[in-house]
Protein backbone atom coordinates (compact mmCIF):
# COMPACT_ATOMS: atom_id res chain seq x y z
CA UNK A 1 0.00 0.00 0.00
CA UNK A 2 1.26 3.48 -0.84
CA UNK A 3 -0.75 5.08 1.94
CA UNK A 4 -4.23 5.93 3.03
CA UNK A 5 -6.39 8.93 3.57
CA UNK A 6 -9.56 9.59 5.54
CA UNK A 7 -12.10 11.12 3.21
CA UNK A 8 -14.35 13.63 4.93
CA UNK A 9 -17.06 13.22 2.32
CA UNK A 10 -16.53 10.21 0.05
CA UNK A 11 -19.95 10.73 -1.56
CA UNK A 12 -18.73 13.89 -3.30
CA UNK A 13 -17.04 11.73 -5.94
CA UNK A 14 -20.03 9.54 -6.77
CA UNK A 15 -21.10 9.82 -10.40
CA UNK A 16 -22.09 6.13 -10.75
CA UNK A 17 -20.90 5.72 -14.30
CA UNK A 18 -20.36 2.04 -13.52
CA UNK A 19 -24.02 1.38 -12.73
CA UNK A 20 -27.18 2.12 -14.61
CA UNK A 21 -29.32 5.14 -13.84
CA UNK A 22 -32.18 2.84 -12.91
CA UNK A 23 -30.12 1.02 -10.24
CA UNK A 24 -28.91 4.31 -8.80
CA UNK A 25 -32.41 5.77 -8.68
CA UNK A 26 -33.86 2.64 -7.10
CA UNK A 27 -31.05 2.45 -4.54
CA UNK A 28 -31.47 6.10 -3.57
CA UNK A 29 -35.24 5.75 -3.21
CA UNK A 30 -34.81 2.64 -1.06
CA UNK A 31 -32.20 4.42 1.02
CA UNK A 32 -34.44 7.41 1.77
CA UNK A 33 -37.31 5.10 2.70
CA UNK A 34 -35.05 3.22 5.11
CA UNK A 35 -33.76 6.42 6.67
CA UNK A 36 -37.32 7.54 7.28
CA UNK A 37 -38.19 4.19 8.86
CA UNK A 38 -35.16 4.30 11.14
CA UNK A 39 -36.10 7.82 12.20
CA UNK A 40 -39.81 7.22 12.74
CA UNK A 41 -40.19 3.58 13.82
CA UNK A 42 -40.01 3.11 17.58
CA UNK A 43 -39.51 -0.66 17.31
CA UNK A 44 -36.56 -1.27 15.00
CA UNK A 45 -36.22 -4.49 13.07
CA UNK A 46 -34.21 -7.60 13.95
CA UNK A 47 -34.68 -10.79 11.96
CA UNK A 48 -37.02 -13.47 13.28
CA UNK A 49 -35.49 -16.38 15.20
CA UNK A 50 -36.51 -20.03 15.47
CA UNK A 51 -34.81 -20.09 18.88
CA UNK A 52 -36.90 -17.21 20.21
CA UNK A 53 -40.08 -18.53 18.58
CA UNK A 54 -39.60 -21.90 20.27
CA UNK A 55 -39.19 -20.18 23.62
CA UNK A 56 -42.33 -18.08 23.19
CA UNK A 57 -44.41 -21.05 21.98
CA UNK A 58 -43.19 -23.21 24.88
CA UNK A 59 -44.19 -20.57 27.49
CA UNK A 60 -47.49 -19.52 25.91
CA UNK A 61 -48.59 -23.14 25.49
CA UNK A 62 -48.65 -23.33 29.30
CA UNK A 63 -50.43 -20.00 29.72
CA UNK A 64 -54.12 -19.97 30.60
CA UNK A 65 -54.98 -16.83 28.65
CA UNK A 66 -57.66 -16.59 25.99
CA UNK A 67 -55.32 -15.13 23.37
CA UNK A 68 -52.30 -17.41 23.91
CA UNK A 69 -53.63 -20.31 21.81
CA UNK A 70 -53.82 -18.05 18.73
CA UNK A 71 -50.19 -17.01 19.10
CA UNK A 72 -49.11 -20.62 19.72
CA UNK A 73 -50.73 -21.69 16.45
CA UNK A 74 -49.10 -18.76 14.68
CA UNK A 75 -45.67 -19.74 16.02
CA UNK A 76 -46.08 -23.42 15.19
CA UNK A 77 -47.11 -22.54 11.65
CA UNK A 78 -44.00 -20.40 11.27
CA UNK A 79 -41.79 -23.18 12.63
CA UNK A 80 -43.32 -25.64 10.18
CA UNK A 81 -42.68 -23.19 7.34
CA UNK A 82 -39.05 -22.49 8.28
CA UNK A 83 -37.87 -26.05 8.98
CA UNK A 84 -34.92 -27.00 6.79
CA UNK A 85 -34.85 -30.05 4.54
CA UNK A 86 -32.59 -31.96 6.94
CA UNK A 87 -34.98 -31.47 9.85
CA UNK A 88 -33.08 -28.61 11.46
CA UNK A 89 -34.01 -25.01 12.19
CA UNK A 90 -31.84 -21.95 11.75
CA UNK A 91 -30.60 -20.15 8.67
CA UNK A 92 -30.15 -22.72 5.88
CA UNK A 93 -27.18 -20.84 4.44
CA UNK A 94 -25.14 -20.94 7.66
CA UNK A 95 -22.94 -23.91 8.70
CA UNK A 96 -24.62 -26.77 10.53
CA UNK A 97 -23.11 -25.85 13.90
CA UNK A 98 -25.14 -22.63 13.86
CA UNK A 99 -28.33 -24.66 13.65
CA UNK A 100 -27.71 -26.67 16.82
CA UNK A 101 -29.08 -24.09 19.28
CA UNK A 102 -32.29 -23.21 17.38
CA UNK A 103 -33.00 -26.86 16.56
CA UNK A 104 -32.47 -27.93 20.16
CA UNK A 105 -34.77 -25.14 21.36
CA UNK A 106 -37.52 -26.13 18.90
CA UNK A 107 -37.26 -29.85 19.77
CA UNK A 108 -37.56 -28.97 23.47
CA UNK A 109 -40.59 -26.77 22.81
CA UNK A 110 -42.33 -29.42 20.70
CA UNK A 111 -41.55 -32.15 23.25
CA UNK A 112 -43.14 -30.03 25.96
CA UNK A 113 -46.42 -29.43 24.12
CA UNK A 114 -49.41 -30.77 26.00
CA UNK A 115 -51.76 -33.05 24.12
CA UNK A 116 -54.52 -30.50 24.67
CA UNK A 117 -52.63 -27.81 22.75
CA UNK A 118 -54.30 -27.24 19.35
CA UNK A 119 -51.60 -28.47 16.99
CA UNK A 120 -51.08 -30.97 14.20
CA UNK A 121 -49.65 -33.64 16.48
CA UNK A 122 -48.63 -35.97 13.66
CA UNK A 123 -46.45 -33.17 12.27
CA UNK A 124 -45.14 -32.41 15.75
CA UNK A 125 -44.03 -36.01 16.26
CA UNK A 126 -42.33 -36.19 12.87
CA UNK A 127 -40.62 -32.84 13.46
CA UNK A 128 -39.29 -34.01 16.82
CA UNK A 129 -37.86 -37.18 15.27
CA UNK A 130 -36.20 -35.39 12.35
CA UNK A 131 -34.88 -32.61 14.55
CA UNK A 132 -33.47 -35.11 17.04
CA UNK A 133 -31.86 -37.06 14.22
CA UNK A 134 -30.12 -33.88 13.06
CA UNK A 135 -28.95 -33.08 16.59
CA UNK A 136 -27.79 -36.51 17.72
CA UNK A 137 -26.47 -38.12 14.56
CA UNK A 138 -23.11 -36.87 15.82
CA UNK A 139 -23.36 -35.92 19.51
CA UNK A 140 -19.74 -34.76 19.44
CA UNK A 141 -21.06 -31.54 17.90
CA UNK A 142 -22.03 -30.55 21.45
CA UNK A 143 -18.39 -30.33 22.50
CA UNK A 144 -17.76 -26.69 23.55
CA UNK A 145 -14.86 -26.38 21.13
CA UNK A 146 -17.12 -27.19 18.18
CA UNK A 147 -19.91 -24.76 19.02
CA UNK A 148 -19.86 -21.20 17.64
CA UNK A 149 -19.60 -18.25 19.97
CA UNK A 150 -23.29 -17.38 20.14
CA UNK A 151 -24.48 -15.21 22.98
CA UNK A 152 -24.56 -17.16 26.27
CA UNK A 153 -24.08 -20.46 24.45
CA UNK A 154 -22.25 -21.83 27.49
CA UNK A 155 -25.54 -21.60 29.43
CA UNK A 156 -28.03 -22.14 26.62
CA UNK A 157 -26.82 -25.57 25.51
CA UNK A 158 -26.66 -27.27 28.95
CA UNK A 159 -30.00 -25.73 29.98
CA UNK A 160 -31.75 -27.02 26.87
CA UNK A 161 -30.09 -30.45 27.14
CA UNK A 162 -31.25 -30.76 30.75
CA UNK A 163 -34.77 -29.77 29.73
CA UNK A 164 -34.81 -32.34 26.94
CA UNK A 165 -33.55 -34.99 29.34
CA UNK A 166 -36.36 -34.18 31.79
CA UNK A 167 -38.89 -34.46 28.98
CA UNK A 168 -37.65 -37.71 27.43
CA UNK A 169 -35.62 -39.65 29.99
CA UNK A 170 -32.63 -41.74 28.95
CA UNK A 171 -34.00 -45.12 27.92
CA UNK A 172 -37.45 -44.63 26.39
CA UNK A 173 -36.13 -42.61 23.51
CA UNK A 174 -33.99 -43.91 20.65
CA UNK A 175 -31.77 -40.85 21.01
CA UNK A 176 -31.27 -41.37 24.75
CA UNK A 177 -27.63 -42.58 24.58
CA UNK A 178 -26.66 -39.74 22.26
CA UNK A 179 -28.39 -37.25 24.59
CA UNK A 180 -26.42 -38.61 27.51
CA UNK A 181 -23.19 -38.24 25.54
CA UNK A 182 -24.08 -34.65 24.68
CA UNK A 183 -24.74 -33.87 28.36
CA UNK A 184 -21.39 -35.37 29.32
CA UNK A 185 -19.63 -33.15 26.78
CA UNK A 186 -21.34 -30.13 28.38
CA UNK A 187 -20.64 -31.23 31.95
CA UNK A 188 -18.12 -28.46 32.62
CA UNK A 189 -20.67 -25.80 31.69
CA UNK A 190 -23.63 -27.57 33.30
CA UNK A 191 -22.44 -27.15 36.88
CA UNK A 192 -22.01 -23.40 36.70
CA UNK A 193 -25.20 -23.13 34.66
CA UNK A 194 -27.23 -24.91 37.35
CA UNK A 195 -25.69 -22.76 40.09
CA UNK A 196 -26.44 -19.48 38.32
CA UNK A 197 -29.90 -20.65 37.29
CA UNK A 198 -30.88 -21.33 40.89
CA UNK A 199 -29.52 -17.96 42.01
CA UNK A 200 -31.28 -16.13 39.19
CA UNK A 201 -34.58 -17.89 39.90
CA UNK A 202 -34.27 -16.90 43.57
CA UNK A 203 -34.02 -13.24 42.54
CA UNK A 204 -30.27 -12.66 42.86
CA UNK A 205 -29.77 -9.60 40.68
CA UNK A 206 -26.04 -10.16 40.42
CA UNK A 207 -26.81 -13.48 38.71
CA UNK A 208 -29.26 -11.71 36.38
CA UNK A 209 -26.36 -9.91 34.75
CA UNK A 210 -24.66 -13.16 33.84
CA UNK A 211 -27.36 -15.77 33.38
CA UNK A 212 -29.87 -15.28 30.53
CA UNK A 213 -33.26 -15.18 32.23
CA UNK A 214 -34.89 -16.34 29.00
CA UNK A 215 -33.69 -19.84 29.88
CA UNK A 216 -35.88 -19.94 32.98
CA UNK A 217 -39.21 -21.69 32.50
CA UNK A 218 -40.78 -19.64 35.31
CA UNK A 219 -40.37 -15.94 36.14
CA UNK A 220 -37.65 -15.23 38.69
CA UNK A 221 -38.50 -13.96 42.13
CA UNK A 222 -38.66 -10.18 42.07
CA UNK A 223 -39.23 -10.04 38.32
CA UNK A 224 -41.08 -6.75 38.79
CA UNK A 225 -37.65 -5.14 39.10
CA UNK A 226 -36.90 -5.94 35.47
CA UNK A 227 -37.27 -3.10 32.95
CA UNK A 228 -40.69 -3.16 31.28
CA UNK A 229 -41.33 -0.90 28.31
CA UNK A 230 -44.56 -0.96 26.29
CA UNK A 231 -45.36 -4.51 27.36
CA UNK A 232 -41.86 -5.91 26.77
CA UNK A 233 -39.80 -7.29 29.65
CA UNK A 234 -36.12 -6.49 29.04
CA UNK A 235 -36.88 -6.15 25.32
CA UNK A 236 -37.22 -9.94 25.15
CA UNK A 237 -40.25 -11.74 23.70
CA UNK A 238 -39.21 -14.99 25.42
CA UNK A 239 -38.79 -13.39 28.84
CA UNK A 240 -42.08 -11.54 28.40
CA UNK A 241 -43.84 -14.83 27.63
CA UNK A 242 -42.10 -16.45 30.62
CA UNK A 243 -43.34 -13.80 33.03
CA UNK A 244 -46.95 -13.81 31.85
CA UNK A 245 -47.04 -17.63 31.96
CA UNK A 246 -47.12 -17.45 35.75
CA UNK A 247 -50.58 -17.19 37.34
CA UNK A 248 -51.36 -13.66 38.46
CA UNK A 249 -48.51 -12.04 36.52
CA UNK A 250 -49.95 -9.12 34.61
CA UNK A 251 -48.03 -6.89 32.21
CA UNK A 252 -50.06 -4.18 30.51
CA UNK A 253 -49.50 -4.30 26.77
CA UNK A 254 -47.80 -7.74 26.75
CA UNK A 255 -50.39 -9.30 24.43
CA UNK A 256 -50.14 -6.40 22.00
CA UNK A 257 -46.34 -6.56 22.08
CA UNK A 258 -46.14 -10.31 21.41
CA UNK A 259 -48.82 -10.19 18.72
CA UNK A 260 -47.19 -7.23 16.95
CA UNK A 261 -43.73 -8.82 16.84
CA UNK A 262 -45.13 -12.11 15.57
CA UNK A 263 -47.09 -10.45 12.77
CA UNK A 264 -44.10 -8.35 11.72
CA UNK A 265 -42.04 -11.52 11.17
CA UNK A 266 -44.76 -13.81 9.73
CA UNK A 267 -45.15 -15.79 12.94
CA UNK A 268 -41.55 -15.73 14.13
CA UNK A 269 -40.38 -13.74 17.12
CA UNK A 270 -36.98 -11.98 17.19
CA UNK A 271 -34.50 -12.52 20.00
CA UNK A 272 -34.72 -8.84 20.94
CA UNK A 273 -37.43 -6.26 20.37
CA UNK A 274 -37.71 -3.34 20.29
CA UNK A 275 -34.26 -2.38 19.04
CA UNK A 276 -34.94 1.18 17.88
CA UNK A 277 -32.24 2.82 20.03
CA UNK A 278 -29.55 0.44 18.78
CA UNK A 279 -30.75 0.83 15.21
CA UNK A 280 -30.67 4.62 15.34
CA UNK A 281 -27.26 4.80 17.01
CA UNK A 282 -25.65 2.45 14.51
CA UNK A 283 -27.34 4.10 11.51
CA UNK A 284 -26.40 7.60 12.64
CA UNK A 285 -22.77 6.55 13.14
CA UNK A 286 -22.71 5.00 9.67
CA UNK A 287 -23.96 8.21 8.04
CA UNK A 288 -21.54 10.35 10.03
CA UNK A 289 -18.61 8.04 9.30
CA UNK A 290 -18.97 8.04 5.52
CA UNK A 291 -20.08 11.66 5.30
CA UNK A 292 -23.54 10.89 3.96
CA UNK A 293 -25.41 14.21 3.50
CA UNK A 294 -28.67 13.70 5.39
CA UNK A 295 -31.34 16.38 5.22
CA UNK A 296 -31.22 18.68 8.29
CA UNK A 297 -34.60 17.46 9.48
CA UNK A 298 -33.44 13.84 9.68
CA UNK A 299 -30.20 14.82 11.38
CA UNK A 300 -31.99 16.88 14.02
CA UNK A 301 -34.54 14.15 14.67
CA UNK A 302 -31.91 11.40 15.00
CA UNK A 303 -29.82 13.59 17.31
CA UNK A 304 -32.82 14.23 19.54
CA UNK A 305 -33.55 10.49 19.74
CA UNK A 306 -29.93 9.65 20.58
CA UNK A 307 -29.69 12.33 23.27
CA UNK A 308 -32.90 11.08 24.84
CA UNK A 309 -31.66 7.48 24.81
CA UNK A 310 -28.30 8.40 26.32
CA UNK A 311 -29.92 10.48 29.05
CA UNK A 312 -32.42 7.73 29.88
CA UNK A 313 -29.75 5.00 30.00
CA UNK A 314 -26.40 6.46 31.06
CA UNK A 315 -23.57 4.16 29.96
CA UNK A 316 -22.13 2.04 32.72
CA UNK A 317 -19.46 0.22 30.74
CA UNK A 318 -20.63 -3.35 31.20
CA UNK A 319 -22.33 -5.62 28.66
CA UNK A 320 -25.92 -6.53 29.46
CA UNK A 321 -27.72 -9.84 29.65
CA UNK A 322 -31.46 -10.51 29.38
CA UNK A 323 -31.86 -9.65 33.06
CA UNK A 324 -31.26 -6.03 32.14
CA UNK A 325 -32.08 -4.03 29.04
CA UNK A 326 -29.67 -5.19 26.32
CA UNK A 327 -31.17 -2.86 23.72
CA UNK A 328 -30.65 0.34 25.72
CA UNK A 329 -27.66 2.56 25.06
CA UNK A 330 -26.09 1.29 28.28
CA UNK A 331 -23.55 -0.82 26.44
CA UNK A 332 -20.18 0.84 25.94
CA UNK A 333 -20.30 -0.07 22.28
CA UNK A 334 -23.70 1.41 21.50
CA UNK A 335 -23.18 4.49 23.66
CA UNK A 336 -19.91 5.20 21.82
CA UNK A 337 -21.71 5.02 18.47
CA UNK A 338 -24.30 7.53 19.65
CA UNK A 339 -21.64 9.88 21.05
CA UNK A 340 -19.65 9.68 17.81
CA UNK A 341 -22.67 10.61 15.69
CA UNK A 342 -23.76 13.43 18.00
CA UNK A 343 -20.27 14.92 18.12
CA UNK A 344 -19.83 14.70 14.33
CA UNK A 345 -23.12 16.51 13.76
CA UNK A 346 -22.75 19.04 16.55
CA UNK A 347 -20.13 21.81 16.47
CA UNK A 348 -20.83 22.94 20.04
CA UNK A 349 -17.90 23.15 22.42
CA UNK A 350 -19.54 20.92 25.03
CA UNK A 351 -19.15 17.67 23.12
CA UNK A 352 -19.90 14.44 24.90
CA UNK A 353 -17.17 12.06 25.93
CA UNK A 354 -17.66 8.33 25.31
CA UNK A 355 -17.75 5.84 28.19
CA UNK A 356 -14.66 4.07 29.45
CA UNK A 357 -13.71 0.75 27.93
CA UNK A 358 -14.38 -2.27 30.16
CA UNK A 359 -11.52 -4.66 30.77
CA UNK A 360 -13.10 -7.23 28.44
CA UNK A 361 -13.83 -4.83 25.59
CA UNK A 362 -14.33 -6.40 22.18
CA UNK A 363 -12.75 -5.21 18.94
CA UNK A 364 -15.96 -3.48 17.87
CA UNK A 365 -16.40 -1.72 21.23
CA UNK A 366 -12.77 -0.58 21.25
CA UNK A 367 -13.02 0.71 17.68
CA UNK A 368 -16.23 2.61 18.37
CA UNK A 369 -14.89 4.21 21.55
CA UNK A 370 -11.70 5.24 19.74
CA UNK A 371 -13.80 6.66 16.92
CA UNK A 372 -15.83 8.70 19.40
CA UNK A 373 -12.67 9.93 21.14
CA UNK A 374 -11.42 11.38 17.84
CA UNK A 375 -14.38 13.79 17.97
CA UNK A 376 -13.47 15.09 21.45
CA UNK A 377 -11.04 17.95 21.99
CA UNK A 378 -7.63 16.38 22.55
CA UNK A 379 -6.64 19.08 25.06
CA UNK A 380 -7.89 16.88 27.89
CA UNK A 381 -5.10 14.64 29.11
CA UNK A 382 -7.52 11.91 30.16
CA UNK A 383 -9.00 11.67 26.66
CA UNK A 384 -5.53 11.46 25.12
CA UNK A 385 -4.63 8.61 27.45
CA UNK A 386 -7.88 6.81 26.67
CA UNK A 387 -7.32 7.20 22.93
CA UNK A 388 -3.74 5.93 23.23
CA UNK A 389 -4.97 2.93 25.21
CA UNK A 390 -7.61 2.10 22.57
CA UNK A 391 -5.05 2.41 19.76
CA UNK A 392 -2.67 0.06 21.56
CA UNK A 393 -5.48 -2.40 22.26
CA UNK A 394 -6.40 -2.57 18.57
CA UNK A 395 -2.80 -2.80 17.37
CA UNK A 396 -2.02 -5.60 19.84
CA UNK A 397 -5.11 -7.67 18.97
CA UNK A 398 -4.68 -7.54 15.21
CA UNK A 399 -3.99 -10.96 13.69
CA UNK A 400 -0.65 -11.41 11.89
CA UNK A 401 -2.39 -11.48 8.51
CA UNK A 402 -4.05 -8.10 9.19
CA UNK A 403 -7.63 -8.91 10.23
CA UNK A 404 -9.53 -8.59 13.52
CA UNK A 405 -12.16 -10.91 14.99
CA UNK A 406 -15.02 -10.25 17.40
CA UNK A 407 -17.15 -12.69 19.39
CA UNK A 408 -20.31 -10.78 18.52
CA UNK A 409 -20.16 -11.58 14.82
CA UNK A 410 -19.33 -14.68 12.78
CA UNK A 411 -17.37 -12.77 10.14
CA UNK A 412 -14.01 -10.99 10.48
CA UNK A 413 -15.01 -8.31 7.96
CA UNK A 414 -17.18 -6.05 10.18
CA UNK A 415 -14.63 -5.84 13.04
CA UNK A 416 -11.74 -5.42 10.60
CA UNK A 417 -13.53 -2.60 8.80
CA UNK A 418 -14.47 -0.91 12.08
CA UNK A 419 -10.95 -1.14 13.52
CA UNK A 420 -9.36 0.10 10.30
CA UNK A 421 -11.61 3.17 10.07
CA UNK A 422 -11.15 4.00 13.76
CA UNK A 423 -7.35 3.77 13.57
CA UNK A 424 -7.32 5.87 10.41
CA UNK A 425 -9.26 8.62 12.19
CA UNK A 426 -6.95 8.40 15.19
CA UNK A 427 -3.85 8.79 13.03
CA UNK A 428 -5.24 12.00 11.59
CA UNK A 429 -5.48 13.38 15.12
CA UNK A 430 -2.07 12.16 16.28
CA UNK A 431 0.38 10.23 14.11
CA UNK A 432 1.32 6.75 15.29
CA UNK A 433 3.63 4.55 13.23
CA UNK A 434 2.25 1.31 14.71
CA UNK A 435 -1.31 2.34 13.89
CA UNK A 436 -0.28 3.30 10.36
CA UNK A 437 1.27 -0.14 9.86
CA UNK A 438 -1.85 -1.81 11.29
CA UNK A 439 -4.09 0.10 8.86
CA UNK A 440 -1.85 -0.80 5.91
CA UNK A 441 -1.90 -4.50 6.88
CA UNK A 442 -5.67 -4.42 7.29
CA UNK A 443 -6.26 -2.82 3.89
CA UNK A 444 -3.94 -5.35 2.26
CA UNK A 445 -5.88 -8.19 3.91
CA UNK A 446 -9.23 -6.73 2.83
CA UNK A 447 -8.01 -6.44 -0.76
CA UNK A 448 -6.56 -9.94 -0.84
CA UNK A 449 -9.76 -11.46 0.55
CA UNK A 450 -11.92 -10.35 -2.36
CA UNK A 451 -13.61 -13.17 -4.25
CA UNK A 452 -13.48 -13.35 -8.07
CA UNK A 453 -17.04 -11.98 -8.32
CA UNK A 454 -16.08 -8.87 -6.31
CA UNK A 455 -17.69 -9.99 -3.04
CA UNK A 456 -16.46 -10.89 0.42
CA UNK A 457 -17.80 -13.57 2.69
CA UNK A 458 -16.62 -15.82 5.49
CA UNK A 459 -18.82 -18.70 4.24
CA UNK A 460 -20.01 -17.44 0.86
CA UNK A 461 -20.59 -14.03 -0.77
CA UNK A 462 -22.81 -11.66 1.24
CA UNK A 463 -23.86 -8.08 0.66
CA UNK A 464 -23.23 -7.04 4.28
CA UNK A 465 -19.62 -8.24 4.37
CA UNK A 466 -18.93 -6.72 0.96
CA UNK A 467 -20.46 -3.43 2.09
CA UNK A 468 -18.29 -3.30 5.22
CA UNK A 469 -15.16 -3.61 3.11
CA UNK A 470 -16.34 -0.97 0.64
CA UNK A 471 -16.87 1.48 3.51
CA UNK A 472 -13.38 0.83 4.86
CA UNK A 473 -11.68 1.13 1.46
CA UNK A 474 -13.55 4.29 0.49
CA UNK A 475 -12.85 5.88 3.87
CA UNK A 476 -9.22 4.85 4.42
CA UNK A 477 -7.74 4.41 0.94
CA UNK A 478 -7.45 6.60 -2.14
CA UNK A 479 -8.86 4.84 -5.20
CA UNK A 480 -7.64 7.62 -7.49
CA UNK A 481 -4.04 7.02 -6.43
CA UNK A 482 -4.18 3.26 -5.90
CA UNK A 483 -5.26 1.25 -8.92
CA UNK A 484 -5.61 -1.98 -6.94
CA UNK A 485 -8.15 -0.25 -4.65
CA UNK A 486 -10.01 1.20 -7.64
CA UNK A 487 -10.21 -2.21 -9.30
CA UNK A 488 -11.45 -3.81 -6.06
CA UNK A 489 -14.18 -1.19 -5.74
CA UNK A 490 -15.29 -1.70 -9.34
CA UNK A 491 -15.62 -5.45 -8.79
CA UNK A 492 -17.48 -4.90 -5.51
CA UNK A 493 -19.82 -2.48 -7.26
CA UNK A 494 -20.72 -5.03 -9.92
CA UNK A 495 -21.48 -7.63 -7.23
CA UNK A 496 -23.61 -5.22 -5.19
CA UNK A 497 -25.45 -3.97 -8.28
CA UNK A 498 -26.53 -7.53 -9.00
CA UNK A 499 -27.43 -8.51 -5.45
CA UNK A 500 -28.41 -5.38 -3.46
CA UNK A 501 -32.13 -6.05 -3.93
CA UNK A 502 -32.03 -9.75 -2.98
CA UNK A 503 -34.75 -11.11 -0.71
CA UNK A 504 -34.19 -11.59 3.00
CA UNK A 505 -33.99 -15.38 2.55
CA UNK A 506 -31.31 -15.26 -0.17
CA UNK A 507 -27.84 -16.59 0.61
CA UNK A 508 -26.25 -13.18 0.02
CA UNK A 509 -28.18 -11.88 3.04
CA UNK A 510 -27.18 -14.64 5.46
CA UNK A 511 -27.30 -13.34 9.09
CA UNK A 512 -23.89 -12.87 10.65
CA UNK A 513 -24.49 -11.48 14.13
CA UNK A 514 -24.32 -13.57 17.28
CA UNK A 515 -27.33 -13.45 19.54
CA UNK A 516 -28.71 -16.67 21.06
CA UNK A 517 -29.29 -17.47 17.41
CA UNK A 518 -27.76 -15.99 14.26
CA UNK A 519 -29.54 -12.72 13.58
CA UNK A 520 -29.48 -9.75 11.26
CA UNK A 521 -30.40 -6.13 12.00
CA UNK A 522 -32.26 -6.00 8.71
CA UNK A 523 -32.48 -2.25 8.20
CA UNK A 524 -28.86 -1.66 9.16
CA UNK A 525 -27.73 -4.38 6.77
CA UNK A 526 -29.74 -2.73 4.00
CA UNK A 527 -28.41 0.74 4.83
CA UNK A 528 -24.84 -0.54 4.68
CA UNK A 529 -25.48 -2.30 1.37
CA UNK A 530 -27.16 0.65 -0.33
CA UNK A 531 -24.56 3.20 0.77
CA UNK A 532 -21.78 0.83 -0.32
CA UNK A 533 -23.41 0.46 -3.72
CA UNK A 534 -23.33 4.23 -4.14
CA UNK A 535 -19.80 4.61 -2.77
CA UNK A 536 -18.32 1.90 -4.97
CA UNK A 537 -19.86 3.41 -8.09
CA UNK A 538 -17.40 6.32 -8.20
CA UNK A 539 -15.49 6.74 -11.49
CA UNK A 540 -11.92 5.71 -10.76
CA UNK A 541 -8.96 5.14 -13.09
Amino acid sequence: MKGFRLSRNPLRVIVNQQSTAAIRKHALMSLWQLIRLVDEDDDGLLSGSAYATAGVVDRLARTARPWSATLVRLGLTALARTRNGNGSWGNPHAPDEYRVVPTLAVVCALRGLDAAVPAHHAWVGAAIRRGSRFLFADPEVFAPTRLPGLDAVEYTIPSLLDRLHDLTGTTADEFGPALQRARMLQQANAGRCAYLRSRALAGDRAAWREFPLELLTAPPRGWAGLPVRNGAVSSSPVLTATVISAPGSEIPGAERYLRREALRHRGLWPVLAPVADLERATAAALFARIGFPLPPGFTASLCASLRSALDAYPPVGVPRRPGTDRTALADTDRAALAVFALNCWNDAADRRSPPDLPSTASTLATAHVLEALTTVARSREIDRRRADFAVRALVETQAPDGHWADRRVASPYPPTAAATMALARAIESEFCAEALLAVSRAIAWLLAAQRPDGSRGVWHPTTEETACVVHALCTCANPRAERVVAAALRRAHHFLAGSYDASETDAVRTPLWHYEDLGSPLRLERLATLTALLLSGAPVP
